[in-house]
């Protein structure tokens, strides 16, 4: 079998020890993997978050990895060299996040596999290159990047992504813990795509937030698994509600607040005059507490927003030498020179003309 495992984390430890869901079948694959696999948890791992990645060079040997990692498919390869990848964040027994990244593969949830399933689960799943269809429910939905497809584990699929170059991200999470009306829930898997894909802004919250997640120890957000997980259900539970022009759009958890407003905040960052109010206004919720849900991280939506802004007027100037550095600070959403130059060589170290002479001669 070459299904490759590495549990990436921040302290080694003994192959095959992962503390999530997919324990045993992780230990099997380490355990059966060609010369051993290398294996490493993060410390405290009971509520830290723990990247899994599965690398599989056949279509059988894949079959193993999703089975593995969401439920028992039947899987085909379409490639002669066929490679798959698959990055897991087991979060706890229902939910987790999955990025799946492969040369053209299908996927068959049967009759007989869905119903033997012991799960209520549901695949949020964002195409992110490639394009294929998805079949559930009697229905059809063709994907294509940015599409967003709905499907319940416990009934039958067909995922065709025979088409090269594919890549998923998918959230995988208990029906039941998301606390939404059953009927909401059963219309949501009928219409089987989300309208609009990830241009909703709540769709977009849910997947830039997932995105951060399968990370390992190189970046992402960290943490503890119990605040992800409840996060990223109420993520979750908000698009699938405002998919239907139900509530405020707006999430419930203090974590699930502040990354829509970091969303929210990047997308509007040079935006001149853009002020804490209007922030707030936009998201139904008092000064006070926007300020509060970024102090509970240490943090603050103005320091976000500066942070943002600098960000990019640094690339600005590297990518428009010829543009004057006034004309650089009010595009990137600065009133007036003199505080952007005062914010800048506090985040650099150097005025905004330094910069660009340093950044001109790297890349030079």
């Amino acid at each position: 079998m070459s299904v490759k495992a590495t549990l990436a984390g921040r302290r080694r430890a003994r192959p095959g020890v992962l503390c999530t869901p997919d324990r045993r079948f992780v230990q099997s694959c380490t355990r059966r993997s060609p010369g051993g696999a290398r294996a490493r948890k993060l410390a405290h791992q009971r509520r830290r978050l723990t990247l899994v990645v599965l690398e599989a060079e056949s279509a059988d040997d894949w079959e193993t990895v999703v089975s593995g990692c969401f439920v028992p498919l039947r899987c085909a390869g379409f490639e002669r060299d066929f490679t798959g990848r698959m990055e897991h964040v087991g979060l706890d027994e229902r939910i987790s996040v999955s990025l799946v990244t492969t040369c053209g593969t299908s996927a068959d949830r049967t009759e007989r596999l869905a119903h033997s399933a012991d799960s209520d689960d549901v695949h949020l799943s964002l195409q992110r290159s490639s394009t294929g269809v998805v079949t559930a429910g009697g229905g059809s939905a063709s994907v294509r990047p940015g599409a967003i497809t709905i499907y319940a584990t416990d009934r039958p699929y067909y995922l065709d992504y025979s088409r090269t170059d594919q890549q998923q991200l998918i959230v995988q999470v208990s029906r039941t813990s998301l606390g939404l009306p059953t009927a909401m829930l059963e219309d949501t898997m009928h219409r089987l795509a989300m309208p609009d894909g990830v241009r909703s802004p709540a769709a977009r919250n849910l997947f830039s937030y997932a995105a951060g997640l399968p990370v390992g120890d190189k970046g992402g957000k960290g943490g503890d698994k119990v605040k992800t997980a409840g996060v990223l259900r109420d993520l979750a539970a908000v698009m699938i509600r405002s998919s239907f022009g139900e509530g405020s759009g707006i999430p419930r958890t203090s974590g699930g607040l502040r990354h829509a407003v970091q969303e929210y905040l990047r997308r509007n960052a040079v935006r001149p005059g853009l002020d804490m109010d209007e922030v707030a206004r936009a998201h139904f919720v008092s000064r006070r507490r926007l300020y509060q849900v970024f102090e509970e991280d240490g943090g603050s939506p103005a320091f976000f927003l500066r942070t943002e802004r600098l960000r990019v007027a640094a690339r600005l100037l590297r990518e428009e030498p010829f543009r004057t550095i006034e004309w650089i600070a009010y595009e990137a959403g600065f009133r007036d020179l003199t505080t952007f130059t005062r914010a800048f060589r506090r985040q650099y170290g150097c005025t905004p003309r330094e910069w660009r002479a340093t950044a001109s001669l790297r890349t030079g």
